[in-house]
């Protein structure tokens, strides 16, 4: 029986996914098993099959969250690692994972990440940094839903990936998960987080910020029935640092200029933000830097 299974949920196939699946493969931890759940996808995936740790099942096109869900519920093993499907990991990241769950107070672990383009390249350091389930609640918490290790029980006891929220289903889950035990954070780069133009969050037109106030409320409502308090300071201060969903992709196409040192398209996606949500931006971004700045200290003491 596999230690660790690899969630890894596809719509298009394709060569990024064959290295998602060469990059578990080639992790330092032996006892996995891979699965993978085409979307909708009906390429042929003989190739990937050959390695026994391999599992491919498929279904309709019905969403990544049934996708996800769907391989959490085949899943063999206790520890659930994510991956999309033109996302990669590091040799060690399973093994440092699987040390750190030994903890059974740890519900969730997750890794620094750097980003990637199109081609594999490095272009950028992440932005993951320790956080519990206060810290996601002021909306302070920084984690990429493909560098995390989750408990089967724990997924299953919260409900899973909810596919009604199709771009907030990675935060919503996330914070229920971080509501029931510790979160791990690894500061050593374990995953790598690809940008190239068909990622949903930088494509997405829907409105994000609306989501993040909808699972704000859904928490608000928790803490209230249980009288939180502290929980419920944790959500006002939240709040503030909400940005209107337009407001808020244009600060990530920002940023993923900046990363990509196309300074000119970065400047014309603040400006962009700034006209949308021209008193909160600069309350995010403030925000923002002072962490950075904290972070710099940090690793230069």
């Amino acid at each position: 029986m596999p230690t660790v299974s690899v969630v890894i949920p596809s719509y298009r196939g394709g060569q990024y996914l064959r290295e998602s699946v060469d990059s578990v493969r080639a992790q330092t931890l032996e006892d996995l098993e891979i699965i993978v759940v085409a979307d909708g996808c009906e390429e042929d995936f003989s190739d990937i099959e050959k390695d026994p740790r391999v599992r491919v099942f498929r279904q309709r096109n019905r969403g990544e969250s049934i996708a996800r869900n769907m391989g959490i519920g085949l899943a063999q093993a206790e520890l659930i690692a994510l991956l999309d499907d033109d996302d990669r990991m590091l040799p060690d990241r399973l093994l440092a994972q699987r040390e750190a769950m030994t903890d059974e107070s740890v519900t969730l672990c997750h890794t620094q990440f750097q980003v990637i383009d199109s081609e594999g390249t490095v272009i950028g350091p992440g932005i993951s940094r320790e956080s519990q389930y206060l810290d996601f609640l002021r909306t302070d918490g920084r984690i990429v839903i493909s560098s995390t290790m989750l408990r089967k029980s724990v997924l299953q006891a919260v409900g899973g990936f909810n596919p009604l929220m199709p771009l907030g289903a990675d935060l919503d889950l996330l914070y229920r998960v971080a509501r029931e035990g510790k979160v791990r954070f690894l500061p050593e780069v374990l995953t790598e987080y690809r940008v190239h133009g068909n990622n949903i969050w930088f494509n997405s037109s829907s409105s994000g910020g609306e989501e993040i106030k909808l699972i704000l409320a859904h928490h608000r409502l928790i803490a209230q029935s249980r009288g939180e308090t502290e929980t419920l300071k944790a959500i006002r201060e939240g709040s503030k640092y909400v940005l209107p969903g337009r407001a808020q992709f244009a600060l990530e196409r920002a940023d993923e200029a900046r990363l990509d040192h196309d300074y000119p398209k970065a400047a014309y996606a603040f400006a962009q933000a700034m006209a949308i949500a021209p008193s909160a931006v600069p309350r995010v971004v403030v925000r923002a830097l002072r962490r950075e700045r904290q972070q710099q200290r940090k690793n230069s003491a």
